[in-house]
């Protein structure tokens, strides 16, 4: 029998979705384009039903993605992280949201909610939607229209659906879902996405601007490294090398030992990363502390620091001038005065190496503030350790690269 629907004459959510769906023993689906909106509406529907739920989709992989184990979960992480899931747990639905992403990371953790992705060059883009639902009683019934597997498409968009339940018309749907499931180039979710479904769920937000003297309160952070995923350098490259890895877990858990203090001289070779190491190692730093993060470099890597943080970690810096500071959006703070580079905008502020061997009046007022971690890029290790040495208390872990 066929039945035809208009997101125009009834919402279809309700009136077809959630009833077909409810005891279904199962149901497969080819949903479209893969992002995190397609599995937005999946926690409020698929719950009920009793058998296992294989969707299947698309995504801007390349066939080159899926040749390899590796380069298809490396392929299907870039496509998780350039839809942006965790814009869906800010803003006013943020609780709702949160569970929302909760129960999706249950289905897919326990197997019930099966997913296979597609790369677009494989069939093109899937722009056909189509579905097969073996019913509460076991019968089937199938469904071909324009809705995608989203929030939007079922209960907002303008949408049409044609069911129909006769054998040849199942038998139909049911052969086309097979074909894209069981294709070669099908990969399954990859366990980072849904790792990354449930730091999502948990995922809370801590908002700080204040300057470096005025900033009192502890940042609760139990978990620093939770941050560090959400950095375009986990989100857009392709992450942190092992020895990247080794180095920051190294300073990180030197600083959190029983002194607190900690001096590593980083000597990589040049393109091993050596910036990077040093700048999560002082984000993380700073999301556990309390105190400023100062960065002295040649006066000619300044900016070049301040735009590598912004770039990959996502991390606010200022860069001290010679006269004011100028924070990552090109934003200058006037100041009076050299006792002016006290107040700097951010927690992370960036000196040249001069400022602090010439002994001017501002680096005076530099030495009377204490420091979580000073860098000190490509400095003179011996004259910087004598302006900043452990017994003064103003230091917990300097790192020399």
């Amino acid at each position: 029998m066929i039945h035809r629907f208009s997101s125009r004459r009834q919402k279809l959510d309700k009136t077809f979705l959630e009833t077909r769906l409810k005891g279904a023993l199962a149901y497969d689906r080819i949903a479209g384009y893969f992002s995190s909106s397609l599995l937005e509406i999946a926690g409020e529907t698929i719950e009920s039903v009793k058998g296992p739920v294989r969707v299947v989709c698309n995504s801007q992989l390349d066939l080159r993605d899926v040749e390899t184990a590796s380069a298809a979960k490396l392929g299907l992480w870039r496509a998780w992280c350039a839809s942006r899931p965790e814009d869906l747990v800010d803003g006013p639905g943020e609780p709702k949201a949160r569970e929302r992403f909760r129960r999706l990371f249950d289905l897919l953790s326990d197997g019930k909610l099966q997913v296979r992705v597609l790369p677009e060059s494989a069939f093109g883009l899937i722009h056909g939607k189509a579905g097969v639902i073996t019913l509460a009683d076991g019968s089937k019934t199938s469904f071909i229209g324009s809705i995608n597997e989203s929030k939007s498409a079922w209960q907002v968009n303008y949408e049409l659906l044609w069911e129909d339940s006769s054998p040849e018309a199942v038998e139909w749907v049911q052969e086309e879902f097979d074909a894209l499931w069981n294709s070669p180039y099908a990969v399954p979710l990859t366990e980072l996405v849904v790792r990354d479904i449930e730091r999502i769920a948990e995922r809370s937000v801590i908002r700080d601007t204040k300057v470096w003297i005025e900033r009192e309160e502890q940042v609760p952070a139990e978990k620093p490294a939770s941050a560090i995923i959400e950095a375009p350098v986990f989100r857009k490259e392709s992450g942190l090398w092992e020895h990247q890895k080794y180095f920051i877990k190294m300073v990180f858990d030197a600083h959190m030992g029983p002194t607190g203090k900690a001096r590593f001289v980083l000597a990589d070779q040049v393109g091993l990363g050596k910036t990077l190491q040093l700048a999560v190692s002082a984000l993380l730093i700073a999301l556990t502390g309390t105190r400023p993060i100062l960065i002295i470099c040649p006066k000619t890597l300044r900016w070049q620091w301040q735009a590598e943080m912004a770039d990959l970690l996502d991390m606010p810096s200022a860069v001290w001038n010679g006269r004011q500071w100028v924070d990552e959006n090109g934003i200058q703070y006037p100041v009076y005065g050299p006792e002016g580079i006290r107040k700097c905008p951010r927690r992370v502020g960036i000196v040249s190496a001069g400022l602090i061997t010439h002994r001017s009046e501002a680096c005076d007022y530099l030495l009377d503030l204490n420091y979580d971690c000073v860098i000190l890029d490509e400095a003179h290790p011996v004259s910087m350790t004598k302006l900043f040495p452990h017994p003064r208390g103003h230091i917990n872990s300097p790192l020399l690269p």
